[in-house]
């Protein structure tokens, strides 16, 4: 049936706008399935993001979570695994809400689907999930009803898992599909539609986590190369042409796994700026690394221990003069990529959470300071200019556990981002504001309440 995750229990985190404090600061609160603890999180002076954890009960037998979707802010999907029983291996899963996250349900998918990896809903109706079917085959399933039901999609002959997928209202989805001879860019023009193969990346690029797109055209992607049998390194691909030719971006570190993509052009709701850019894309260009300041993270440890306060110095600053080829980036279009410096299978949780950030599509890179708290990040979304919620897992020498990462303030948002602890690992963010996101993963489901 192709990939599966260990069992355990159900985790979302949601911000909603339910009546909150003010942007400095909020309560939260953490827990499990055997009750919650209450503490307290303060965002960094400036932060724009306000809310309030608090625990919601997800329905069985969904026992983990790796992406997920939201069409609005109380319309939100998310995929993920079901605990097996009687020696049965674990089932795929779709879960819903249409309250911010206050309730969920499980919605009846095909029995065809083995595992689903992605998700994207274009509007509040029409969504597409993606994944392998209980064979090796690529699998993509669709509702144009909000979910009430789910139909298996066509795909290209040949395609053997499909392991990102991303849709826009009035646009068209891409997705990319694994084959014998390589990954490949799908595209199709409404949910339901036939997909169709528009093109290949670069033959040596694997391991594709996400994609972001920013009208018909113009995406990125998260991979890999092996550099030997055991090790990989980090690639950020874009294309301009619709998925028909990708092109690898200059990275001013060298990374591991490199795990989620947001793309903006321009804010949603007042946090962040993007001012217009009109300047040509200049390449080659020099890529400033780190930042000046200290890095201030206040976190929050879910067992009701008191908050604490950390000052870590951040990374000297370095640059790289890697040019950048010609095509790469698009002017006015901010991209933030996470992931990890680990580059081994087994040493995920050893390496360092990286981030890297652009201002022109892709054409230069900065590595912001990120807390030493985190290992891995493996999913980020971003409603403006520098604000963003990104989770992961926390570093080796602390039980696997999961932490989220709000950007903050908008004037330097890495280097005073928020961190908040929780039991277990998250997996999948999306949010569309400072006051609404989701925020997935195992053993623990919340809602953050904010005004």
């Amino acid at each position: 049936m192709g990939r599966r995750l260990a069992a355990g229990a159900l985790v979302t985190i949601v911000l909603c706008a339910a009546g909150c404090s003010n942007s400095t600061g909020s309560s939260a609160t953490t827990g499990g399935p055997g009750g919650t603890t209450s503490s307290t999180t303060s965002f960094a002076a400036g932060s724009p993001w306000t809310g309030t954890l608090v625990p919601v009960a997800l329905p069985a037998p969904v026992n983990a979570t790796v992406a997920t979707t939201c069409a609005t802010a109380t319309d939100c999907w998310a995929v993920g695994s079901t605990v097996g029983s009687d020696g049965a291996p674990n089932g795929a899963a779709v879960i819903a809400t249409t309250n911010g996250g206050t309730s969920w349900v499980a919605q009846a998918i095909p029995a065809t689907v083995g595992f689903l990896s992605a998700i994207a809903c274009s509007t509040a109706r029409q969504c597409v999930a993606a994944g392998q079917g209980q064979a090796t085959q690529g699998v993509v399933i669709t509702t144009t009803n909000g979910g009430t039901t789910w139909t298996q999609g066509a795909l290209p002959a040949g395609v053997t898992d499909v392991t990102a997928v991303e849709c826009q209202a009035g646009v068209q989805c891409m997705a990319i599909g694994s084959t014998a001879s390589g990954d490949v860019a799908l595209t199709s023009t409404s949910a339901g539609a036939p997909w169709t193969q528009v093109g290949a990346l670069p033959a040596a690029v694997g391991g594709v986590r996400s994609i972001a797109c920013v009208g018909a055209t113009d995406c990125w992607v998260t991979g890999y190369t092996l550099t030997d049998a055991d090790h990989v390194s980090g690639v950020v691909l874009q294309t301009t042409t619709g998925g028909t030719t990708w092109l690898a971006l200059p990275l001013p570190v060298v990374a591991g796994y490199l795990n989620g993509v947001s793309c903006v052009v321009g804010p949603d709701d007042a946090a962040g700026t993007i001012p217009a850019s009109t300047v040509p894309i200049a390449a080659p260009a020099t890529v400033p690394t780190g930042g000046a300041g200290s890095a201030t993270t206040t976190t929050v440890v879910p067992t009701g221990t008191s908050t604490t306060t950390s000052t870590t110095a951040p990374a000297p600053a370095t640059s790289s003069t890697a040019p950048a080829p010609p095509g790469a980036g698009d002017a006015g279009v901010r991209c933030t990529v996470v992931g990890t410096t680990a580059d081994t299978v087994v040493g995920v949780r050893s390496g360092h959470a990286l981030v890297l950030t652009t201002a022109n599509g892709g054409a230069t890179w900065a590595a912001p300071t990120v807390t030493t708290t985190a290992a891995s990040l493996l999913g980020v979304s971003c409603t403006a200019d520098a604000t963003c919620v990104s989770v992961g897992n926390t570093v080796l020498s602390t039980p696997q556990a999961g932490l989220i990462v709000f950007t903050g303030p908008t004037d330097r948002a890495w280097s005073r981002s928020s961190v908040v602890l929780t039991p277990q690992s998250l997996t999948g963010v999306d949010c569309v504001s400072t006051s609404r996101c989701v925020v997935v993963g195992e053993s623990l489901t919340e809602h953050l309440a904010g005004s």
